[in-house]
């Protein structure tokens, strides 16, 4: 891919064909392979040729801009392609939802020739380093799903910074309840980054555990307080508080973790039950003492994995992506995994009791008393 200060290869979606034509002509004038669409249908065609950069217009005949982009950021290779829109329309809520569908840009027609080569640079040199050192870091390590990664971090940041430049650019005549709007969608950009932030330390952190040579002595902690923590926050963050089912059998015991430890990866456990199973299917979670040990398990009904799928999963990996459309770094399972061997126990992953949806047991020896 060619980058600022080279050559790139850049696509056009505008019905109008003077502009088309006019944005081919200044961009081939500053040395950029240009290809160009009439239509989203067509834009999103060319985009299989894997562009430096999309200009796109927003009202377009058959697909609009907003469904366009929708489209082509579900194409692995144009994840990260900085898309700018164009329209003729100032109204603040299309800015918003084109920053919140991902875009990187909004310019108001008519435009001059510096803006959009501005807008080009102002884009790609603010997006540039920090790709970079994200997928210098996948290469080194090694690690799965590099692009999903590098999506999965810059989604959220292009939110936030695409809120705080609509804030900075209407500073003076933003109303209140305009502002309040933008700042939500800011503090929604930074939340998602932190959770994804938090996911990556976690995981990390209990890698350097696994290797390392020195062992820490983990106080045990009380099983059913930590699944009954991350069962309902997990419920409250999906919404979907009435289709939690908590069950106990036996439930009283401690294990060696640490209350985070255990919360957290039941919380992983049950966000995914929620995630891939639909509003008003119920996601039962049960805790029970069995033998000298304490068994955890979380069942859903949704899709299910197939056998090979629950033998074969690894940090950065996300099973059926495209069609299931979900967000995430394909970490929870990888966390779980790990976190239940820190503990001295397994993870399983199985089919549901009736055949539908997936069972995920954690089974854990009790703590020492």
């Amino acid at each position: 891919m060619s980058y600022l200060g080279y050559p790139m290869k850049i696509l056009i979606m505008d019905d109008d064909d003077g502009i088309r034509m006019t944005l081919q002509d200044i961009l081939e004038l500053n040395g950029h392979e240009v290809s160009a669409a009439a239509n989203g249908l067509e834009g999103v065609r060319l985009a299989a040729d894997c562009p430096d950069l999309i200009l796109s217009d927003v009202d377009m005949p058959g697909m609009t801009g907003f469904e366009a982009i929708q489209a082509i950021r579900k194409l692995p290779a144009c994840q990260h392609v900085p898309y700018i829109f164009l329209t003729g329309k100032s109204d603040r809520k299309d800015q918003r939802k084109g920053m919140f569908l991902g875009a990187d840009d909004y310019i108001t027609k008519p435009f001059s020739t510096q803006e959009i080569l501005d807008a080009i640079a102002a884009r790609v040199s603010r997006l540039l380093p920090l790709r970079e050192r994200i997928e210098q870091l996948l290469a080194d390590r090694q690690l799965a799903a590099s692009a999903n990664w590098s999506h999965e971090l810059m989604t959220p940041l292009t939110g936030v910074l695409g809120g705080l430049d609509l804030i900075e650019m209407e500073a003076d005549s933003i109303k209140p309840g305009e502002l309040k709007e933008l700042l939500g969608l800011v503090r929604e950009g930074a939340e998602r980054q932190f959770r994804l932030s938090h996911k990556l330390i976690r995981y990390f952190d209990l890698e350097q555990k696994k290797h390392s040579s020195l062992k820490t002595e983990t106080v045990g902690c009380s099983a059913a307080e930590a699944i009954t923590d991350a069962a309902n926050g997990a419920a409250q963050a999906a919404q979907r508080c009435d289709d939690l089912r908590l069950q106990w059998q036996c439930a009283s015991g401690s294990v060696g973790l640490s209350p985070g430890q255990l919360t957290d990866t039941c919380a992983e456990l049950v966000e995914n039950a929620f995630k891939f199973s639909q509003a008003g299917q119920p996601v039962t979670v049960t805790g029970s003492r069995v033998a000298a040990g304490y068994r955890i398990e979380i069942c859903d009904e949704g899709p299910g994995l197939s056998p090979e799928e629950r033998t074969s999963f690894v940090a950065f990996k996300q099973f059926d992506r495209n069609h299931q459309e979900q967000q995430g770094l394909g970490l929870g399972l990888a966390i779980a995994r790990a976190t239940a061997e820190l503990g001295g126990g397994e993870l399983q992953l199985m089919d549901g009791p009736s055949g539908r949806g997936l069972l995920v047991r954690l089974e854990m020896p009790l703590a020492k008393t």
